[in-house]
């Protein structure tokens, strides 16, 4: 009797170990065949936060660094005039998926590898549709979908109307041969007319000429109403200098705007957008035809710098603050 126990539990021992071993062989052959390569790219700095926020929402959803996801990412923003050469290298490492991060860099993407089976996710473009990247919001086509801007730029401007009603001249600088601030102001040609509202289109194509444009800014202008345009954005800094020292508000289209000075901003959250991108990259990766997976909006948020206008000496309305989604009571300049 005892040495049949001691023969079933001996039995039942082997049998533990085949199945370890088995599940161990069956983990690492897993692992093996899942590791992802994924290309990440952005011409700015704030879509360095989409791709930190697109990361680190990819890496809960299991996708994580160094153990079954390899990025490819210099971690910096990448010169417009070679967007072109590092996504071509993307191609050459035939990585899984190519993550970018604002309009010129999505516009790259889809010049580079529209001919080819790999997936590009977006987060944002602008408007892809107007820029020619896809067939239709619901039915992207091709190998791109992802993030675009939500159309509020009319509803940016009725705000920043409602918060400071005495507006009349509102300053719009950007570069017009980005489609990005372009479509922006398209937007807008309605609604300032409604408002009695007169908007001052203002050109800078290069740094310079934007740092020059805005050292140039005077109280002939009562407001700065900023679009989603990388030039001008580089000059953030001297733009709220130059505008409160003048005691201008100035309306962002992103919350970096704001966080940076501005006095409100309407709009996406870098890293809120990038990790809204995270489950599309994933459903992909998981074997969905990015032709068929929908473009979704941004999400957008209203966001106060009390700090900026306090310095500034702008009156604000209490039920104003209220309606804000996030309220800066500190300088973070």
């Amino acid at each position: 009797m005892t040495i049949f126990i001691r023969k079933r539990y001996y039995g039942f021992f082997i049998f533990a170990i085949l199945v370890i071993v088995i599940s161990i062989y069956q983990f690492r052959n897993s692992e093996a065949t899942s590791n992802y390569k994924i290309g990440l790219i952005s011409n700015n700095p704030n879509g360095i936060r989409n791709v930190i926020g697109f990361k680190d929402a990819l890496s809960s959803l299991g996708y994580v660094e160094d153990i079954n996801t390899t990025y490819i990412f210099s971690g910096k923003p990448t010169p417009r005039n070679e967007l072109r050469d590092v996504i071509s290298a993307f191609v050459e490492d035939d990585v899984d998926l190519i993550f970018t991060a604002g309009t010129p860099t999505g516009m790259a993407a889809w010049t580079v590898t529209q001919d080819t089976s790999i997936p590009v996710v977006f987060g944002v473009v602008a408007d892809p549709l107007t820029a020619g990247i896809i067939d239709s919001y619901d039915t992207p086509g091709g190998n791109m979908t992802g993030i675009m801007l939500s159309k509020n730029q009319a509803r940016r401007l009725e705000l920043l109307k409602e918060f400071f009603p005495s507006i009349k001249r509102v300053l719009l600088p950007y570069n017009p041969d980005d489609p990005a601030p372009r479509d922006a102001a398209i937007q807008l040609s309605n609604i300032a007319a409604q408002l009695n509202v007169e908007l001052l289109h203002r050109h800078a194509q290069t740094s310079d000429e934007a740092l020059e444009l805005i050292k140039g800014i005077t109280n002939e202008y009562d407001a700065v109403f900023m679009l989603p345009d990388s030039i001008v954005n580089r000059q953030l800094s001297e733009l709220i200098s130059r505008t409160n020292a003048l005691g201008i508000p100035v309306s962002g289209p992103s919350s970096t705007q704001a966080e940076g000075g501005a006095t409100m901003s309407y709009g996406i959250v870098h890293g809120k957008v990038g990790a809204q991108a995270a489950p599309i990259a994933d459903k992909i990766l998981q074997g969905a035809d990015p032709a068929t997976v929908p473009i979704q909006e941004g999400a957008f948020f209203l966001v106060v710098n009390l700090a900026a206008t306090k310095r500034m000496g702008i009156p604000i309305s209490e039920e104003n603050i209220k309606r804000a989604d996030v309220v800066l009571r500190q300088d973070k300049l």
